[in-house]
């Protein structure tokens, strides 16, 4: 059966929908028809009017650098992205004429395939043909040389809305209306089945004409190429039809598996998947892609060809398609695209010779893949449905709590950070799953492909505060396993578990050392979850590792030595102001964590006065840090404690705010609020006074930690201004130069460039979300963003300082507070 975890955060949708497996281990699907697919969303004007003009479509919330199709785990990620060039700049992201990517878009090195995942569609109405997804008119071929295929055009793309799950297209084809929609879905909270499935939806939806269907052919084509089974398109690749009483799959492989290895960040092994119902009106072909393809516009249909010459993906593009006739408009086509793999993942434990493989949680209910796949086509009504409820909350909570650039910042962000994690299962001692065995494993996507890293955890984890506490206690349960197993040497907390997809932690204590920062991280996380968990037990069984690493930043806390933070691309500095913030409320966290677990478990085990004490050396230590941190002319907090002359976004402000510690004095925040925007570029806020770069999540952390509006809104308009700036055609990426929106090192005189796209720290983006959602359950009822007062609105039209300043090289109050590692 599936675990429904910790019952005080279960929501409505999950309480209210029968779809889950119960107790009997039941699969059902209750929602069936059409009527009960769609919600009665109302979607506002797209709030950039400019982009509307200039383009030839409509595109809600906004036009995007890249927009996510099937996202839904690190593997299965195919985008959309614009052209880095000016016709990007000028409206054009459409579905017909280039072929999605895989997400490492921006990369320079795998230049055989450039990320390609070849993806078809084409409808065929009265004979005359259009594409409307990929390009397949550039591979057609005649049978004969005397024949002449008609010409292939583009549909003409209407509009393109993106939600948090979903994104939707808008055709005309000659005298038809029809629409392609993109899901992915998220789970309902604790159902860790539908979490863990590693498939996506595209359905293509006729739009009812006035006149009636008898009065046109209708005729829909789609494929995919080997591509997706394989990062090396010079592998060889084979292939398969599966069927069950309900479902066609083809299902693709590399020839030679290479279990729990990548080749240019893609798996080399599992089996890519393309499915669809079994229906009378339906007919397959594979082949070469020219072949099918040409078949499909010449006849309207496939004739059942199933080609068994296997051979690599680079050699005649091995081409897998489906064509169906349209006898009515009643109900969507439906297409699942996916990839499946086993084992997913490698992972440490003590006592074990060997690293243990871990299988997707969906496993532990499923037999085979076609189950899964079948299953996961069935589910599409219901799925659909909690995708536009979840869409629509979140939009609605994100223009309550923003405004539309609000909506169009998280809505964005959703899908690309939820993909990057794994829900995986364990067995037993007899081999068979244990479903109460679950972890989740994280890839940072992009940056460098660690398993699990600690400070990309952190800024992920709002939106599962906000969407599904139990993922990050999941998330959390690795480190802290690995940690209390006594394998990793060091005092404070390891930064990575690994290299996706295989971690055998560091044993030798030579991770990427962040030793400040991740201690900080995990006090942090482990008292949110608790508070939105009230989960005493699992508090009580790490209050042990716990403590250690709280003595750690007691320690080395308040004045932390020449090291890193998470924003390691900026290198070591001593005396980060906003580090030993982060230590400081990691103390006054580990205050909370000792109060809940003394409360729960006797007092008689942990000291009556543990969490006052702690709470003591917090506010001790707050008090000093505000004499080092604070400029000297007082309007601002500094980079490092030895520069007067430097100022630093004091992101980690907003973890004070938002587990209510009530630690840092008011005036910090209202000073940081007040500051901001008189450093603000056209594309953002600067992370800090050394570069015109910015994160994104930092960003948005800081407008959760603003005390008004006018600041709140003008970090978030300035996000929009780069995402519609369209200059880095790639997943959401959250490191940028705020004065070009560009990525960093694209500057005419830069050689130094670096990409980080698809992140999953988009996740942070939820930190207003996540905001509202802690503040009702500390009951703190009243708003947290005030509104501005005219000075504050005068700020916005201020000329932004330069971000010239450097951090300066010796200066002899470094040598006061610089300690030797």
């Amino acid at each position: 059966m599936i675990v429904l975890v910790d019952a005080q955060i279960s929501d409505q949708r999950t309480q209210e929908n029968p779809g889950i497996i119960g107790l009997s281990g039941t699969l059902t699907s209750p929602i069936s028809s059409r009527e009960q697919q769609q919600l009665p969303i109302q979607l506002p004007q797209s709030n950039n009017d400019e982009a509307d003009k200039r383009a030839g479509s409509k595109f809600y919330p906004l036009l995007p650098p890249a927009i996510p199709l099937a996202v839904s785990s690190p593997y299965l990620s195919a985008w959309l992205a614009n052209d880095e060039n000016e016709s990007a700049r000028n409206g054009d992201l459409k579905l017909s004429g280039r072929w999605p990517q895989f997400w490492p878009i921006q990369f320079p090195a795998n230049k055989q395939s450039a990320y390609q995942l070849a993806w078809s569609g084409m409808i065929r109405i009265d004979g005359a043909c259009y594409q409307f997804l990929g390009k397949p008119a550039s591979s057609l071929v005649p049978s004969t040389q005397s024949e002449q295929l008609p010409e292939i055009l583009d549909a003409d793309q209407i509009s393109m809305t993106y939600t948090s799950t979903q994104t939707i297209f808008e055709f005309q084809a000659g005298p038809i209306r029809f629409k392609v929609k993109f899901l992915s879905p998220i789970g309902s909270r604790g159902d860790m089945l539908r979490h863990s499935l590693p498939f996506s939806y595209m359905t293509i939806e006729i739009i009812e004409p006035t006149e009636e269907p008898k009065n046109h052919q209708i005729q829909i084509y789609t494929d995919i190429q080997a591509d997706w089974a394989s990062g090396d398109h010079n592998s060889n690749c084979t292939w398969e039809l599966q069927e069950s009483d309900r479902v066609l799959s083809y299902q693709v492989q590399k020839k030679n598996q290479v279990p729990l290895t990548e080749a240019w960040e893609y798996p080399e092994w599992g089996q890519a998947i393309y499915a669809t119902p079994k229906v009378p009106e339906l007919t397959t072909a594979s082949g070469y892609s020219k072949e099918v393809r040409s078949q499909f516009v010449r006849d309207g249909k496939l004739n059942g060809q199933k080609d068994q010459d296997f051979r690599k993906i680079n050699d005649r593009e091995p081409t897998f398609g489906y064509a169906l006739e349209v006898k009515t408009y009643s109900d969507p086509l439906i297409f699942v695209i996916g990839h499946v793999r086993d084992p997913y993942v490698s992972y440490v434990k003590a006592g074990l010779k060997e690293l243990e493989k871990r299988s997707g949680y969906w496993r532990s209910v499923f037999g085979k893949d076609i189950d899964a796949i079948d299953f996961f086509v069935k589910d599409y009504y219901r799925a659909l449905q909690d995708s536009n409820e979840l869409d629509k909350t979140i939009a609605d909570d994100a223009r309550r709590l923003g405004g539309e650039n609000h909506v169009a910042i998280v809505s964005l962000s959703a899908r690309q950070a939820m993909s990057a994690m794994e829900v995986t299962v364990g067995k037993d001692n007899n081999g068979n799953f244990n479903q109460s065995d679950v972890l989740v494993f994280l890839k940072e996507i992009s940056s460098n492909g660690d398993m699990s890293t600690v400070d990309v955890i952190f800024p992920q984890f709002p939106i599962l505060a906000y969407l599904d506490p139990a993922l990050l206690r999941f998330m959390l349960e690795p480190i802290f396993q690995y940690s209390e197993s006594g394998l990793y040497p060091n005092k404070w907390t390891v930064h990575d578990l690994g290299r996706y997809p295989n971690a055998p932690g560091h044993n030798d204590g030579q991770d990427e050392p962040m030793p400040v920062e991740e201690a900080g991280n995990m006090l942090i996380m482990s008292l949110a979850y608790y508070q939105l968990s009230k989960d005493n037990k699992w508090l009580s069984s790490h209050f042990k590792i716990l403590s250690q690493w709280t003595s750690f930043l007691i320690k080395d806390g308040l004045i932390p030595a020449k090291q890193l933070s998470t924003d390691d691309f900026a290198g070591q500095l001593a005396n980060q102001t906003n580090l030993a913030l982060k230590a400081i409320v990691g103390i006054a966290a580990m205050s909370e964590i000792s109060k809940a677990v003394s409360e729960s478990e006797g007092k008689q085990k942990y000291k009556e006065d543990d969490s006052k004490k702690l709470r003591n050396i917090a506010e001790s230590y707050i008090e000093q840090w505000i004499k080092f941190s604070l400029s000297e002319d007082k309007t601002h907090t500094k980079l490092s404690y030895q520069d007067d002359k430097s100022w630093g976004t004091l992101y980690n402000l907003f973890a004070d705010r938002l587990l209510n510690l009530k630690l840092v004095p008011k005036f910090i925040y209202e000073t940081q609020t007040n500051f901001y925007p008189t450093v603000t570029n056209q594309y953002g806020l600067p992370l800090d006074s050394r570069h015109a770069w910015a994160k994104t999540d930092w960003e948005m952390f800081a407008a959760g930690a603003s005390v008004n509006e006018n600041t709140r809104d003008l970090l978030i308009g300035r996000l929009v201004n780069y995402l519609n700036a369209n200059r880095v055609n790639a997943g959401f990426p959250d490191l940028y130069e705020t004065e070009t929106g560009q990525f960093p090192g694209r500057s005419k005189n830069s050689t130094w460039r670096i990409e980080f796209i698809n992140r999953p720290v988009v996740g942070g983006h939820f930190s207003i979300l996540a905001l509202d959602r802690f503040n009702k359950i500390n009951g703190i009822t009243e708003d947290p963003f005030r509104k501005g007062k005219d000075d504050d609105k005068d700020k916005r039209g201020r000329r932004p300082i330069s971000c010239s300043n450097r951090v300066r090289g010796f200066n002899p109050f470094q040598l006061l507070f610089s300690k030797k590692k």
